[in-house]
């Protein structure tokens, strides 16, 4: 007599693990006269080896934006933040009575509450991602914003102001990283103390510590590559970047004063020739599935790169290249050969305004 199929066996009750919802790049920008178009772009379908064959010319969006952020046009890039799989406009106006969210999980819009009732003047702020919290950091506060309550729930979306202000300026951070533990916040900005520049950290218990008198060697937000065992950003002005990669140590997070790291100088240009037409570029870290069936995973990289097309000024080009990184025999930091790109444009509704540096997301 045959064996009865037990009751997992007959409904097909077998767990399994749940996809992954496949990441994409975003772009926001600024080609709307309210605000911001929300631009989605599978990076899988970039042109492969990039450096063999002349660029190709720029592509006008052939798809539809898959959202629009009503908000000013900020001159700084620091206002817009990505945080779990949201988007935040921090600077949508002043008679706007909350933040524009968008999510990248739902392609829909939501609203966050300011972090301040009683001053909506942020200066040049400072947002960052760590820990699960979205933090703000301005010259005279430091809040941050909670879990957003799950759908029916009469709890508020609140931020959290907390006890110490930051222990530099927000106006003059020049670069940022998050540890590879994921709860430790690493910012080099200049200093309340004497006016001299340092590097400081963030803990879980939001308790600052400050590392010495010495700046992480990159511009804006650097990135961790657990194959490098390093930090990875674009190099500063003043480490001789030009545009290139550089890469350093992590720093403890217990040690209270350190060396500075030393950089290592990637030995590849990503920006393109004309440099007078160049306005600014992004970083922006994020890993792929090799293989998914195996769920292998390699690293990559994505620079968002900005031109003027002029004339005129109001038109924009972007271009954008994938890669891997790796030492090379000699120590020396190189991208892969394995490179993919493409390349955008779009127009701007005004001449001047707005900012020079690509609003770039792996969401």
């Amino acid at each position: 007599m045959p064996k009865r199929k037990g009751f997992d066996e007959r409904c097909g009750d077998v767990k399994r693990p749940a996809p992954q919802r496949k990441q994409h790049l975003y772009l926001l920008l600024d080609d709307w006269e309210r605000g911001y178009s929300v631009r989605r772009l599978d990076t899988d379908a970039f042109d492969s080896d990039a450096g063999a064959n002349p660029p190709a010319p720029p592509e006008r969006f052939a798809e539809p934006p898959v959202a629009r952020i009503e908000a000013e046009h900020a001159n700084d890039d620091r206002n817009f933040v990505s945080h779990g799989t949201k988007i935040f406009a921090m600077q949508p106006g002043e008679a706007s009575p909350a933040i524009p969210a968008f999510d990248a999980r739902t392609l829909g819009l939501s609203l966050c509450p300011w972090p301040s009732s009683s001053d909506r003047d942020y200066g040049l702020p400072f947002f960052a991602s760590a820990a699960g919290k979205l933090f703000v950091f301005t010259d005279a506060y430091a809040a941050y914003l909670g879990d957003q309550p799950p759908p029916g729930s009469k709890a508020p979306w609140a931020w959290t102001a907390m006890e110490a202000r930051p222990p530099f300026y927000a106006s003059q951070v020049r670069c940022y990283a998050l540890h590879p533990d994921g709860r430790t916040l690493f910012v080099s900005a200049g200093s309340r103390r004497r006016h001299r520049s340092g590097t400081f950290s963030l803990d879980d218990r939001l308790e600052w510590t400050r590392h010495g008198d010495w700046l992480l060697p990159f511009r804006g937000q650097a990135y961790f590559d657990a194959e490098l065992e390093a930090w990875v950003g674009l190099c500063g002005e003043r480490d001789g970047g030009d545009g290139r990669l550089c890469a350093c140590d992590v720093t403890p997070v217990a040690a209270e004063l350190t060396s500075p790291p030393s950089p290592k100088l990637g030995e590849d240009k990503l920006f393109r020739r004309n440099p007078e037409l160049h306005l600014g570029a992004k970083l922006v870290e994020f890993m792929f599935h090799k293989d998914d069936e195996h769920l292998l995973r390699d690293h990559k990289v994505d620079v968002v790169d900005a031109y003027y097309n002029c004339p005129p000024q109001r038109r924009r080009v972007l271009y954008m290249t994938t890669f891997g990184l790796k030492y090379n025999k000699e120590g020396q930091l190189r991208t892969t050969l394995q490179r993919a790109h493409a390349c955008k444009m779009y127009k701007r509704p005004h001449d001047s305004g707005g900012s020079t540096k690509p609003l770039a997301f792996w969401l």
